[in-house]
């Protein structure tokens, strides 16, 4: 029976491995695979129910809670009208939410079973998989007349959330052998993957991925490389010199003329029809602070524009999201939507903190940081993508995650 359980953990691991690794090659593939790690993790945990111990704390809780908390305000709000038949963006991300926390909590009780030396191969090989296969698909995108590389999925700014937080993740894990070859190797794939990033267009990360790039670097060494740091440098010089007039300046020119037409009084563009959904969101929530359903959002926003037609541009997208993962809760479920997901990313932080979780921590700060912008939690690649990461990143507890030199 030993065997068996050890069978059954491998084929989960293995599973949920290569949903990462076609996350951004195959959405739908990466979505088989992990629906069968979670049918077999639950099988699995009904082999292991004796050896189950609820007495520490797992990060699946507060992923489930946070599935759970967007059911009840399904039911509550959505239900009477929709039936439970009928596609809602909160139904389905709460079904994937709840399912992803008993694959999190699987892979986490249970990981004995794989040694940390094992795992770091196989996460590195998949990881490492992936993010080639991403970035060879944005080159052949781009180079057959693609604008904005997309990848599998075809919206460019969640591809490039989750292509930034892949690539980090595997170089990452290329400094955790701790050779030589290997950093040299890590810090051109930090260069190629922030010009894969500039394919496709998306300013958040093009500015976020440097940032993190150089924090997990500075993590790693527990210290500043000056030398490397030097040479890490001038090769961005380089590259920003030679990416500047055709991806960077068109960007920059973007967001200033955007930002002035705002104050302007004309919010129909990228970063106006945001600030509008933000200001019309915090209202909403301000208005029904114990939440309300997205028909009743949609009416009270088209009354307030009407008062206010400076903000107009917020109902192209009032039926969809506000581009703002806080103002998206507390627009819709209120004061105990926010609190519930401020409970989320402050336990994985908590957590990622406690168990020096540098991968924990990066694709949290990540989730927290895009969410600002957008709201990752609804997109079905990325909120897949997001639970098989914070599964997986769980055997990079400092305590667990000890390699042999």
């Amino acid at each position: 029976m030993e065997k068996v359980r050890l069978r059954l953990y491998q084929l989960v691991l293995t599973l949920t491995l290569a949903s990462l690794m076609l996350t951004l090659a195959n959405s739908g593939k990466q979505r088989e695979f992990f629906y069968f790690s979670v049918y077999a993790s639950i099988i699995g945990l009904f082999i292991e129910w004796k050896k189950i111990n609820l007495s520490t704390f797992s990060i699946a809780l507060p992923i489930l809670l946070t599935g759970v908390i967007n059911l009840c305000w399904y039911f509550a709000y959505e239900y009477h009208n929709e039936g439970i038949n009928t596609y809602n963006e909160y139904l389905m991300a709460s079904k994937k939410l709840i399912l992803g926390s008993i694959l999190v909590f699987y892979l986490d009780r249970f990981r004995s079973y794989i040694s940390a030396q094992t795992f770091q191969g196989c996460f590195l090989l998949a990881s490492g998989t992936g993010f080639f296969l991403a970035s060879i698909y944005a080159l052949w995108q781009v180079t057959h007349g693609m604008v904005r590389a997309e990848m599998g999925i075809n919206r460019a700014t969640v591809s490039a959330y989750i292509y930034s937080v892949l690539s980090l993740s595997f170089i990452y894990s290329l400094y955790l052998h701790k050779k030589v070859a290997l950093y040299v190797m890590a810090g051109m794939l930090t260069l190629f993957s922030w010009y894969i990033i500039l394919l496709t267009g998306t300013r958040a990360a093009m500015g976020l991925f440097f940032i993190f790039s150089i924090l997990l670097t500075m993590y790693h060494f527990r210290k500043i490389p000056i030398k490397s740091i030097a040479i890490f440098f001038a090769s961005i010089i380089v590259l920003v010199l030679v990416s500047y007039k055709p991806y960077i300046k068109p960007k920059i020119d973007q967001t200033v003329t955007e930002i002035h037409s705002f104050h302007q009084g004309q919010d129909d563009t990228s970063l106006g029809a945001r600030f509008s959904m933000w200001v019309v969101g915090v209202e909403n929530g301000l208005a029904y602070p114990l939440g309300q359903s997205m028909g009743s959002r949609e009416q009270w926003t088209g009354r307030y524009v009407k008062e206010h037609p400076n903000f107009s541009s917020s109902m192209l997208y009032i039926h969809v999201h506000l581009h703002n993962e806080f103002i998206e809760k507390f627009s819709l479920q209120g004061v105990p939507g926010v609190i519930f997901l401020a409970f989320l990313f402050v336990s994985l932080l908590l957590q990622g903190f406690r168990k020096q979780n540098a991968i924990l921590l990066m694709t949290t700060i990540s989730l927290l940081l895009y969410g600002m912008t957008d709201v990752i939690l609804l997109s079905s690649e990325a909120l897949i993508f997001f639970l098989v990461m914070f599964a997986l990143s769980i055997s990079f507890n400092s305590e667990k995650f000890i390699l042999q030199q």
